[in-house]
């Protein structure tokens, strides 16, 4: 209700204000294809598989009656890891869910509809005001004026009743401002001034639960390709054991070789629970986020492209290469952090001048029917009309201070929003280099993988044939491990950047 009333008051403050609420960019292509924050939707895709991983275990079985009749061991298959995995909630959906479940969210909400009821209130001083007063009196005698007048003592004249022992009186009164010096108009600015600020309050509010959930849903898919990546190092691990064990079995090789298999598979059992544990505490602190039972399944779509969209940037007029200068350029313009400080840095002036208001003349006018029960007046009921001024010459300096002191907090905020502004440039420029070296390090994490598969099979290889070491069969599982790592962490941060980038400019 309360953002309702924001957006339908359209308060009338000062130029600053509409030109500053006017300002604030938004992104139609965002608009279009998100989901509504203010109710989630209800066609939610059914629970899948969080990642496609293809399992091919199988291969790695080697028969061992296979194994002693060939004498070159066939090379082995590893375990591929799909990138890409179809189903679940998407990022666009866990936003809505969040939005229309967050309290904080809600809580910036009504701070916002606080500041419109005020605003109501200010607007509403100009309106004329009508008040009645009501009594009923009881008194222990009749009132009456002393009569010393010779000659009618003995008649019994010697008061005369002026009212009545018992009396209803009754006012009725209308009143409107006429003339404030400035007063009320800059009450009316001032709550116009902080409506706005709630407003972009909200929005940045919004900008910020957005951008935690969308860390919680990357830190879900990225943990859920470690803990695959650790899978597959121990299932590895686990068929070369059986390998070694079989050559020790034929006198090839020595007992340290096994026990450092062994050893290294515990070592990899270790990190595959330290990345389950990971992935359990990521899905709570995502289900937290969109208001589920922390222990709730979590079936999440995987994120399509880190790469920004040339449609996108047209969306805010930049180019499709848009350099980190155009993007410092677009979110000073259109970050509701600043605006926000910009309004509330006007509604502290405007209460600067409400205040020295105060002291100019105060005029009035008041019309009303006033009624006293009393048979001795000519007439009971008696109408009225007055113009009241009021005008305060000296007040000791009270209001000058007061005024003086909200410019000062007003010029305090100005300085707060240049610090602001510095800050958004540097947060901008950070963003778009996190970016850009997620995506170089995606391109050189991808070689690197298919390196150490190539390396891994290699290793394995000359170990069976005996022309290779344990430690190098070893040392390249560690390697591949190391590398698969490196390149989903390359590909969740670009993911990551991307929406940073888009929080930076203002545009999430």
């Amino acid at each position: 209700m309360a953002v309702l009333l924001v957006n339908a008051i359209g308060c009338a403050g000062s130029g600053t204000h509409r030109l500053a609420d006017t300002t604030t960019v938004s992104n139609p292509l965002a608009a279009a294809h998100s989901p509504s924050e203010t109710s989630v939707p209800a066609n939610l895709s059914p629970p899948v598989s969080l990642a496609s991983f293809t399992d091919v275990e199988a291969n790695l079985e080697l028969n061992d009656m296979e194994m002693a009749e060939e004498p070159t061991p066939p090379p082995v298959v590893l375990d591929s890891i799909e990138l890409n995995s179809t189903g679940g909630e998407s990022l666009p959906e866990a936003w809505a869910m969040a939005v229309a479940v967050d309290q904080k969210l809600q809580s910036k909400a009504n701070v916002t509809g606080a500041a419109v009821y005020a605003h109501e209130a200010a607007k509403s001083a100009r309106n004329p005001s009508l008040r009645t007063f009501n009594s009923y009196t009881a008194l222990d005698r009749e009132p009456g004026i002393g009569v010393d007048v010779p000659g009618l003592a003995f008649l019994g004249f010697s008061s005369l009743p002026i009212g009545e022992k018992d009396f209803f009186s009754s006012a009725t009164f209308a009143s409107v401002p006429v003339y404030t010096s400035g007063r009320i108009s800059s009450t009316i600015d001032a709550t116009c001034a902080n409506v706005h600020a709630s407003r972009f309050d909200q929005r940045s509010e919004r900008h910020d639960l957005k951008m935690e959930v969308a860390e919680a849903f990357v830190n879900v898919l990225k943990a859920a390709k470690l803990v695959e990546v650790a899978r597959i190092s121990v299932v590895t691990l686990e068929k070369h054991l059986v390998d070694v064990q079989d050559l020790f079995g034929e006198g090839v090789v020595a007992n340290s070789d096994v026990l450092a298999v062994k050893t290294t598979l515990s070592e990899a059992r270790d990190k595959h629970l330290q990345a389950t544990n990971g992935l359990d505490l990521a899905r709570a602190a995502y289900n937290r986020y969109v208001g589920r039972p922390l222990d709730a399944p979590v079936t999440l779509a995987e994120i399509s492209n880190s790469q920004p969209m040339n449609s996108e940037f047209e969306a805010v007029g930049l180019p499709a290469d848009a350099g980190p200068n155009e993007l410092i350029a677009t979110a000073l313009a259109q970050r509701s952090e600043l605006q926000a400080v910009a309004h509330k840095s006007n509604a502290l002036r405007h209460q600067a001048k409400r205040e020295l208001a105060a002291l100019g003349p105060q005029v009035g006018a008041a019309g009303g029917f006033s009624f006293l029960e009393n048979e001795n007046l000519t007439h009971e009921g008696f109408w009225s009309a007055s113009l009241l001024a009021e005008w305060t010459l000296f007040d000791g300096g009270v209001a000058r201070n007061k005024a003086a002191a909200l410019r000062q907090q007003a010029s305090a905020l100005a300085r707060l929003k240049q610090d602001l502004e510095s800050r958004i440039a540097l947060q901008v420029k950070q963003s778009w280099l996190n970016l850009q070296n997620a995506n170089d390090r995606i391109l050189v994490a991808e070689t690197s993988v298919e390196q150490a598969e190539e390396n891994l099979q290699s290793a394995l290889d000359r170990y069976r044939q005996g022309v290779g070491t344990n430690t190098e069969a070893l040392d390249a599982q560690t390697l591949l491990a190391q590398s698969r790592n490196s390149y989903f962490s390359a590909k969740y941060d670009a993911a990551l950047a991307r929406v940073m980038l888009d929080r930076a400019t203002g545009n999430l």
